[in-house]
């Protein structure tokens, strides 16, 4: 068994679990796991003084980190239209205006009581706790609500 299969075997169950702490959807997990373990192969060399367990946790570690920046960005494209602050990205206007049009027509598709709690939460950056407590209904009722927005949008979006 070659040193990369050994470290697999070792470590593939504790690195799903580890990253299926911090990322929902088992389809993303798995991705993740996969480049986990690519970026371990592609240094396996590099890294015999260094323990496996180390280069394997940081990468998850950034792995993880990397996934929520770029949801950031593409989260935050979606929901107000406005392009990441990489400098080589070019939007024209009227591309802009067309999917901020796009956008307030999803949003009025949305049952009322979503779409309100939608934009008190992402718009004026208002908590779950504090909606939950203006509403009197639950965190979890919230972030529900929430959540079934921007599945919504984002199926719609593109």
């Amino acid at each position: 068994m070659d040193p990369f299969e050994k470290i697999y075997s070792e470590y593939k169950h504790r690195v799903y679990f580890f990253v299926k702490k911090y990322i929902q959807k088992d389809e993303d997990a798995e991705d993740m796991v996969q480049d986990i373990f690519m970026h371990v192969w592609k240094h396996i060399d590099k890294t015999t003084q260094i323990p496996p367990e180390a280069i394997i946790f940081k990468t998850c570690k950034q792995e993880i980190s990397n996934f929520y920046r770029k949801n950031k960005l593409s989260f935050i494209f979606t929901e107000s239209e406005m392009v990441s602050t990489e400098e080589n990205d070019t939007f024209d206007e009227s591309s802009r205006e067309e999917q901020i049009s796009r956008l307030e027509n999803l949003l009025e598709k949305l049952p009322q009581k979503t779409k309100q709690l939608f934009i008190q939460h992402k718009v004026e950056n208002i908590s779950y706790s504090q909606l939950a407590k203006e509403n009197n209904v639950s965190k979890t009722a919230i972030s529900k609500q929430i959540n079934k927005a921007l599945t919504f949008l984002r199926g719609n979006l593109h």
